[in-house]
């Protein structure tokens, strides 16, 4: 069952301004302004990204680790999405993707295929007219595969506030290794997840608004504001 972000969408003509007002949130959440994410990105410099103060503990490891639930959330949402909605030829494409990434034992291949799998998803999610599909494909869905969709849609608007996070502390944990001679053997590990991060923040910039265009058809209520907010999931 989900949590209580979802519930059964309102008549037509306030779903309408429901959608329009959450629309509006989660692009003042995420870009912060309207200049576009991807020209704000190269520097870190996204408006609304904060950086720790330079006097602040770091904690390597919570943020590597963070760093790798955002990224499961974001690419198991995306997949959960292209699924949902996707056209056949790229839930086949990504399956395939996904077969040759199971035969690969080396692990930074194996990685390496993971990031070309996201992309791919990303891709496709893309290409997904959200306010038509909610208007048409959604409404033809039975409640569970709503259920499913919402919690995907949720889920991804909460990784991408995970990486917006994330990526505004990544300089000030890099700048903190130096402190601790102990966290010095994990700065090239921490300097790859910070490209990644800023790399998957660029990827779902475009989608951060088109997403929530599917909140009042599936139930999403109240959608994530901070980085905090627990994913849902669909109980079986």
């Amino acid at each position: 069952m989900l949590q209580n972000s979802f519930s059964r969408p309102p008549n037509r003509k306030k779903n309408m301004k429901f959608r329009m007002s959450v629309t509006a949130a989660a692009a003042t959440l995420l870009l912060g302004t309207a200049v576009p994410a991807s020209a704000q990105l190269g520097g870190l410099s996204l408006p609304g990204l904060s950086k720790s103060s330079s006097g602040a503990k770091v904690d390597v490891d919570a943020y590597l680790k963070n760093a790798l639930t955002a990224e499961v959330l974001l690419r198991n949402s995306l997949e959960q999405l292209v699924a949902s909605l996707g056209s056949k030829e790229d839930i086949a494409r990504i399956e395939a993707l996904k077969q040759q990434a199971a035969g690969i034992t080396d692990s930074k291949e194996k990685e390496a295929k993971t990031q070309e799998i996201t992309k791919s998803l990303a891709a496709a999610a893309s290409t997904v007219d959200f306010e038509k599909a909610a208007n048409e494909k959604v409404k033809a869905m039975d409640a569970q595969q709503k259920k499913t969709l919402g919690a995907a849609s949720f889920n991804f608007v909460l990784a991408m506030l995970k990486d917006k996070e994330l990526v505004g502390q990544s300089q000030s944990v890099i700048d903190g290794i130096g402190s601790n001679p102990a966290n010095l053997g994990k700065l090239g590990a921490v300097k790859d997840t910070a490209a990644s991060l800023k790399n998957q923040l660029e990827l779902g910039s475009a989608l951060a608004v088109k997403v929530p265009k599917l909140f009042a058809t599936v139930g999403v209520k109240n959608p994530p504001t901070k980085a905090s907010d627990a994913p849902v999931s669909v109980a079986d």
